[in-house]
């Protein structure tokens, strides 16, 4: 069985941007009419999910509402795709429901607009947060209140085949590595796979969620406070953008035409398909299990090694749950929430299917009844959220991302892609790539 973070929020909310370009218009238009909320007696909740993880949140239910019996539950559930539009249509109709499962990439944009309830109030009263790091509450966190309680802990890693690295003879490489270090890794792969193997698929060189962490070892986020401008600089852009070409001359990582027939298509990921053994692409496992036959392991994105750098990895907060404004039953929905992150008989109904749990306790309660690769995956979340607790030279997280950070991620992509390709010179590209995104974040 494999955890149940969406590729679509692992690889974009991590660094928030999942779904977050198309909804800008629809809660402009939404603005304002929040309606009167739910006017039925029982509360309503709704998320989405596999089939798996509607089963494990129907199951945890039945089991609040016989502790509860004061609080009845209508569920609705869904995929994904058309969720938020669902959602936005039952805003503007004044029927939105009391609970939802919250994306951490929109929850800035909902909460601006009125649409979320903060539920400060309740936090060591009617809500349990025990457990929970300032770090991974801040997923939640917009303009300094909370809007949604985490789900699980993501964090940003690569996902590595293990049995391909055993069979060429390549040691693992320390979790604590540095990006020189990736880079002799990889050169290590190619050479000795006798040039059949490149080390790191180039997703990596234009993926925003890689780009991040390099950025905040550098002290410098993706987006300024407002989110009105970029948060780093050029020339942090072009030192990511010089490793990368560095890292295709040296045949570390594959040809272009291999990492543009990757983009948004997982099976033709380049360890998916045999070409490299390591790939920053988190969705190669999760969703149920894993798309290729090979034993996968983790490993934490690499560290700065230049002087000053700082730990630029940070805990974000998979999905939230979050409750509407409008509503009249935010104080049980509050109760839910708590039930969710503090109940063991929930924490075990749900498994992995809202993501690694938040906390210790709850990583410790399910820990027993996983297969080896969802151990392996649980305990190097844990490491780097231990990691990132202790360092004392740590960037803050990052806030909720601003509309159109959808468009910079792939403007990101792009430009990789077209320096990769030959078309475009790092230098010139640089200047296109803040013009645009300037453009974008204006609006």
């Amino acid at each position: 069985m494999g955890h149940q973070i969406s590729r679509r929020n692992l690889l974009r909310t991590a660094s928030g941007v999942a779904a977050a370009a198309t909804l800008g218009g629809a809660l402009s238009a939404c603005a304002g009419g929040t309606g009167a909320g739910s006017t039925s007696s029982k509360l309503t909740m709704t998320w989405w999910g596999s089939d798996d993880r509607h089963a494990a949140y129907k199951k945890a239910l039945a089991y609040f509402q016989k502790k509860n019996s004061d609080i009845k539950i209508q569920e609705t559930y869904s995929g994904y795709d058309g969720y938020f539009d669902k959602f936005n249509t039952q805003i503007a109709g004044g029927s939105a429901p009391d609970l939802l499962q919250m994306d951490t990439a929109l929850v800035a944009q909902y909460a601006r607009k009125g649409v979320l309830a903060p539920i400060d109030s309740y936090v060591g009263k009617t809500l349990d947060l025990t457990g929970f790091s300032k770090t991974l509450l801040a997923a939640g966190t917009v303009d300094g209140k909370l809007y949604g309680v985490p789900s699980g802990i993501g964090v940003n890693q690569l996902t590595v085949n293990r049995s391909g690295l055993e069979k060429i003879g390549v040691d693992y490489p320390d979790p604590e590595w540095t990006w020189a270090d990736m880079k002799k890794t990889a050169v290590d792969v190619y050479k000795k796979s006798g040039g059949k193997i490149y080390g790191v698929d180039d997703v990596g060189g234009g993926t925003l969620q890689a780009f991040e962490i390099f950025a905040r070892e550098h002290g410098q986020q993706l987006f300024s406070t407002d989110g009105k401008k970029l948060g780093f600089t050029s020339d942090t852009l072009q030192e990511w953008w010089e490793y990368w070409a560095e890292m295709r001359k040296a045949n570390a990582c594959p040809p272009a035409a291999i990492t543009s027939a990757a983009h948004n298509d997982l099976t033709k990921n380049a360890v998916v398909i045999g070409k490299a053994l390591f790939t920053f692409d988190t969705g190669v496992y999760g969703a149920g299990g894993s798309i290729t036959s090979a034993t996968l392991d983790f490993i934490p994105t690499p560290q700065g090694d230049w002087s000053g750098a700082v730990e630029g990895n940070y805990v974000n907060g998979g999905v939230l749950l979050s409750a509407t404004k409008a509503s009249k039953k935010v104080a049980d929905s509050v109760k839910i929430m708590s039930f969710f992150a503090q109940d063991a008989t929930a924490i075990k109904d749900m498994q992995l299917q809202r993501g690694i749990p938040p906390t210790e306790k709850a990583r410790g309660l399910i820990s027993a009844g996983l297969d080896a690769t969802d151990k392996r995956n649980m305990a190097m979340a844990d490491y780097i959220s231990k990691r990132v607790g202790k360092s004392t030279n740590v960037l803050a997280a990052p806030q909720p991302p601003p509309q159109g950070a959808a468009q910079i991620w792939d403007l990101l992509f792009q430009s990789n892609l077209a320096i990769a390709f030959g078309k475009k010179t790092i230098k010139s590209q640089l200047g296109s790539f803040f013009d645009q995104a300037a453009g974008i974040l204006a609006k």
